[in-house]
């Protein structure tokens, strides 16, 4: 126990706080403590929050509020702190006198005679149990929506237009990928949706602010970090005031899965059934051809007949000319039939033949990677660069594939990255019309968060239509593209978190950049 306490350069006089204290605060526990902390004066508020009558608790050391396992020295610590300050207040557990625990908003006073001598403490305690655990239920609520919201991908918001503010929830934010901590304004959030979708998310809002009208819009939004994600947008106003509220949902995968399907369906309807109409086309004019050589062969008999006629003088001149009729007809129809003609069309049986199986096993390959789940992590690009690299060179020989750059990372999936890279790689090359093409393949990082890698070649080109679906992802019934290799492409990339530019070459080409996300910073 601490013998006797120094003076303070600050007194605070007893008679005035105490008279306060007993006359403006009625609901807490007020006791006196002489200054080495024993129990000097006791009331009805510490009499029912601590259980201790008082005629058993005066003279007993304040020490026995304190749990018998927490910090022995802090009792002591609690009044020199108070001697030194004045004041001392902490939130902690307290124990009553049958035992039970409260959680406690405790101040202690340092008391002070006219000459500055220590008289002793005044404590006051307030027991806001109630008020703890109702504050826990909170957080463990808000937790739980928390939980949700990532789950399900959902957020809230609430727009308020007298004063022009808004806010949004956790799930919101994450799905802008914005800090929890950012303070966002009407004009941020509207920045985030697309520019085409806008004028879409403006009406929808402004109808429900005048007529009370709730809409459900699906529109596009580019996050703080260069994502492209589909949300669904519910909203209605808040009847009686001038805010308009709602949710919102991420449905990329949803969209994803729906250009997915279309695409799907236009290769079945148009590229299989053309390559199908080449395919049986071909093979009924080559089963043509066959069937009239194999009718001039069978007539090979009549020359076995002619000669018989040759030896029968008694055969009239007209039988003779009609056997000669008959000659002269089978050595046209086998001079007619062409074996150069029969290779073509077989060469372009077998070429169509080929794009459908190839077409097969981008969509097998393509499904594979979209449908697994896989962990995303540092994947090094220059080994996958060096794969692709050994694998063209000795299908195309005569093509010429140079891979430069670092040792750049990339976050995301092995076999994700490989497949889009493959694609990019095998267009430069075959549709190159030069004797001996020539590919660049290099990575560089070009921020803390972006990787960018390039594919460069010196062939024609890449038509508009198949730039659009590299860049937007997006097909019309006038601009289809003519495979699944380059929707492969986009639909991996933009899987990543990524983007896919192209650019001209001045010196002829294309270059095909595809802007990746670098590993996250550890601890970040």
């Amino acid at each position: 126990m601490a013998g006797p306490r120094e003076n303070s350069s600050d007194p605070v006089y007893a008679g005035t706080i105490v008279q306060e204290f007993f006359q403006e605060v009625t609901e807490y526990a007020i006791f006196l403590l002489d200054s080495n902390g024993n129990v000097a004066s006791w009331n009805e508020g510490a009499e029912r929050i601590k259980g201790y009558e008082r005629d058993e608790i005066l003279g007993t050391h304040f020490s026995v509020f304190y749990l018998d396992d927490s910090d022995s020295d802090a009792p002591e610590r609690a009044l020199s702190l108070a001697e030194r300050d004045g004041s001392y207040e902490e939130k902690g557990w307290r124990v009553r006198k049958d035992g039970s625990q409260i959680w406690a908003q405790v101040t202690i006073r340092a008391l002070y005679d006219e000459s500055g001598t220590l008289n002793g403490f005044a404590e006051i305690v307030r027991d806001i149990t109630e008020t703890r655990d109702y504050q826990e239920q909170l957080e463990r609520s808000r937790d739980r929506l928390e939980r949700t919201e990532q789950l399900a991908d959902v957020g809230g918001w609430e727009l308020n237009f007298e004063p022009r503010a808004i806010s949004v929830t956790d799930g919101a934010r994450q799905l802008l990928d914005v800090p929890n901590e950012e303070e966002l304004t009407i004009r941020d959030v509207v920045a985030f949706v697309h520019d085409d979708d806008r004028e879409l998310l403006e009406d929808a809002v402004e109808r429900a602010r005048q007529s009370g009208e709730s809409f459900n819009v699906e529109l596009r939004i580019i996050t703080a970090k260069g994502r492209k994600r589909w949300v669904q947008l519910r909203g209605e106003a808040v009847e009686g005031t001038d805010t308009v509220r709602g949710a919102v949902r991420d449905i990329s995968a949803r969209k994803e899965h729906e250009e997915r399907l279309m695409v799907l369906n236009r290769v079945l309807r148009h590229n299989l059934r053309n390559n199908l109409n080449v395919v049986t086309g071909y093979a009924n004019k080559l089963q043509n051809d066959l069937e009239e050589l194999e009718h001039a062969s069978m007539a090979d008999g009549d020359l076995t007949h002619l000669l018989d006629v040759f030896d029968d003088l008694s055969e009239t001149t007209a039988g003779i000319r009609s056997e000669l009729a008959a000659l002269t007809q089978t050595v046209s129809a086998v001079d007619e039939f062409e074996t150069q003609s029969a290779v073509r069309m077989t060469e372009r049986i077998i070429e169509n033949a080929e794009d459908l199986m190839s077409t097969g096993e981008k969509a097998r390959a393509f499904e594979q990677v979209m449908e697994n789940e896989v962990e995303q992590r540092a994947i090094p690009v220059h080994d996958t660069l060096s794969q692709l690299q050994t694998t063209y060179q000795r299908k195309h020989p005569h093509s010429e594939i140079n891979v430069v750059g670092g040792e750049a990372q990339i976050f995301g999936d092995q076999g994700s990255l490989r497949l889009a890279l493959d694609e990019l790689v095998h267009n430069a090359i075959v549709h190159n019309d030069r004797e001996s093409p020539t590919v660049e393949l290099a990575t560089r990082r070009v921020s803390t968060e972006r990787v960018v890698i390039t594919v460069k070649d010196d062939g024609p080109g890449i038509p508009e239509t198949e730039q659009e679906i590299l860049k937007q992802g997006k097909e019309t019934a006038l601009t289809h593209g003519s495979g699944m290799g380059l929707w492969t492409v986009h639909w991996v990339v933009t899987q990543l978190g990524g983007d896919v530019s192209i650019t001209s070459r001045d010196t002829g080409g294309s270059t095909v950049a595809v802007l990746l996300p670098a590993p996250p910073k550890i601890g970040a």
